[in-house]
């Protein structure tokens, strides 16, 4: 089977010219995010983990980056005793917060008890679930990653989206039998030109895990069905993947090389190329 391809812009691009927009959670933490002018259809928002640690060892500043949480997150919160999954964790849940209420206009530092309204909890397949406690009907669909120092979240208006973000590293390449097929190989080394052998394997396996948390979350093998259609790009990336009950439709996930970084996104089915 031969992918298709379409190579056009191949400019490099950055973390800070992707998530153009920040706002200040505290003096020396900002939230960095990315989105289309009103109505969006989503909202991606990016948390430097480093700046958050260094907030989470003063005891004042701590108590208010609490204060953004519900009471029900606050429990879950101490459950975690190591300091990097404390940052993890609620980097993750402030990057989707912020996502959230941005996508519903309120920009600008929102206020404590809007962040604390919002409750991100696992459902019983350990996906991210968004609970709106001020009973303003069903939320937007989220999703959320983090990878080596950064903490990623979506929000979208849709029920299912997915986002994922990976550094850049060579032992990828170790387990690339598992989720990368020769013809798969084959059109990322044709569409994905001026991109190393570690970048391209990184921008698979980011978009099926951006597919995956959105659409099937709940399969117990790595990446079983998923498959890559055909792969564009123009401004950024666009990988199309088959997936299981999608039919004729690939699902099309964007994608971009940040820095040492690679992050994709879905945006759910109501936004397919």
């Amino acid at each position: 089977m031969t992918r298709q391809c379409l190579a056009a812009d191949s400019r490099p691009f950055s973390l800070s010219s992707f998530f153009t927009r920040a706002d200040t959670l505290l003096p020396g933490l900002p939230v960095r995010y990315c989105r289309h002018d009103d109505p969006s259809p989503f909202c991606l928002a990016l948390i430097d983990l480093a700046a958050l640690a260094e907030k989470l060892k003063n005891e004042e500043e701590r108590q208010i980056l609490l204060g953004l949480l519900s009471e029900r997150e606050k429990a879950l919160f101490a459950t975690y005793t190591y300091t990097k999954r404390q940052g993890e964790w609620l980097g993750g849940r402030l990057a989707c917060k912020y996502a959230t209420l941005s996508l519903h206009g309120r920009v600008n530092a929102p206020e404590a008890e809007e962040f604390a309204a919002v409750s991100i909890l696992p459902a019983k397949t350990g996906r991210p679930e968004l609970i709106h406690h001020g009973g303003h009907g069903p939320g937007p669909g989220i999703s959320i990653s983090h990878s080596r120092g950064y903490a990623v979240a979506m929000a979208a208006r849709t029920q299912r989206c997915g986002i994922d973000i990976q550094k850049i590293s060579k032992k990828i390449i170790q387990v690339q039998s598992r989720f990368a097929a020769a013809d798969e190989l084959d059109c990322l080394r044709r569409c994905a030109q001026g991109l190393g052998e570690t970048e391209r394997l990184t921008l698979l396996w980011s978009a099926k895990e951006a597919l995956k948390k959105a659409l099937l979350h709940d399969q117990p093998a790595v990446f079983h069905g998923l498959s890559l259609h055909s792969l564009h790009r123009n401004h950024f990336f666009s990988l199309h993947l088959n997936y299981p009950g999608g039919g004729a439709q690939p699902a099309r996930i964007t994608a971009a090389k940040l820095d040492r970084f690679v992050l994709a996104f879905y945006p759910g089915k109501e936004h397919h190329a």
